[in-house]
């Protein structure tokens, strides 16, 4: 009864999510060589000089909105959002090289499909839907697929042409060894990909169920005052020097402050979860260190870069590419060999 429901249950939301599954792959795989697709599309950010924080300051105080990114030896540029989502880079001696406005390529639209489904808030929502019941779908096919003795010959694929009778059989063992060999990175995109879009209650959850706080002696905030980003840079320097600033957000909250992010040495997020934050007459208000918060709240910060591929090196990366090819694949095996089947039952 269980391999019947899941049967009919893995079908549905097979033909229902192909689409989705395909083009979420599709994208999710490309990014991971965003940089280098960025660079091979646009050859002036090919740069060779790394600007250095005085440099890309200097373009920081150009902005009133939005937000930029510290520049990087992978991402050799200065890079700003504005507040109408163009992003702007800048080379070292602070001239502008490339402008890209929201959607206005290739790129921006696979990153905000991918992100958003191009919806903005709703298609946030929607892609959380969608991976819960991608998740529904995996687990159904396993069910429906458990065998009741094990053996190698369970996974092997006996290739036909697709003008062949025997191709239906080909589409199927492909299917099913396929979803098996690449189980287990699949379900860490999938899972990751879906915490992501729940990440306020995934955080909440996990800061509960892991309370533990390690005890951090707090550094008395300087007086000095740092009223441009190269100062607030300067001050972030001093006063955490084993943190690294990697995130500013250029417009004044609304208590008039100034935010930037910071990533510490053995942290995983690219971008750090650490926060400092002055006030409009540079005063540094407040500092909040990601290790003194709970370890539930840190593990929940892993789950961007696990999905990511930003820790694990090649191997992680080789492994999240693999599941995402399985993403593609395995929705257009299985909607062929529904197809294929229901054809021949008509015939």
């Amino acid at each position: 009864m269980w391999k019947q429901w899941s049967a009919r249950i893995h079908k549905w939301l097979g033909l229902t999510l192909t689409v989705w599954l395909v083009l979420v792959a599709l994208t999710g795989t490309l990014l991971f060589y965003k940089t280098e697709l960025l660079q091979l599309s646009y050859p002036q950010l090919n740069l060779q000089q790394v600007p250095t924080v005085a440099q890309a300051a200097a373009v920081y105080d150009r902005y009133a909105a939005g937000y930029a990114y510290l520049p990087r030896a992978d991402k050799p540029w200065t890079e700003v959002v504005d507040g109408a989502g163009t992003i702007h880079y800048y080379d070292a001696a602070g001239e502008l090289l490339l402008a890209r406005p929201l959607l206005g390529d290739w790129l921006s639209w696979a990153v905000e499909f991918h992100h958003h489904l191009l919806l903005h808030e709703l298609g946030k929502e929607l892609q959380g839907i969608f991976g819960l019941l991608s998740l529904l779908l995996v687990v159904a096919g396993l069910v429906r697929w458990w065998p009741r003795h094990w053996s190698w010959r369970l996974l092997s694929v006996r290739w036909q042409w697709p003008s062949s009778r025997q191709f239906m059989a080909t589409l199927w063992q492909l299917h099913r060894s396929v979803g098996v060999i690449a189980l287990l990175p699949l379900l860490a995109l999938l899972l990751t990909g879906t915490a992501i879009m729940y990440a306020a209650a995934v955080s909440s959850s996990l800061d509960q169920w892991l309370p533990e706080r390690q005890t951090l002696n707090a550094q008395p905030l300087p007086q000095t005052r740092a009223l441009n980003w190269q100062q607030r840079l300067e001050l972030a320097a001093s006063y955490w020097p084993d943190q690294t600033t990697r995130l500013l957000y250029l417009a004044p909250t609304e208590v008039g402050g100034y935010r930037m992010r910071l990533q510490h040495d053995a942290e995983w997020h690219p971008n750090g979860r650490s926060y400092l934050e002055f006030d409009a007459a540079g005063q540094l208000l407040s500092a909040d260190d990601v290790r003194a918060k709970s370890r539930g709240f840190q593990l929940s910060q892993m789950i961007y870069p696990l999905h990511i591929a930003a820790v694990g090196g090649v191997a992680w990366l080789t492994a999240l590419i693999l599941g995402g090819l399985a993403l593609m694949l395995l929705p257009i095996t299985g909607v062929w060999f529904w197809w294929r089947r229901r054809a021949a039952s008509r015939g």
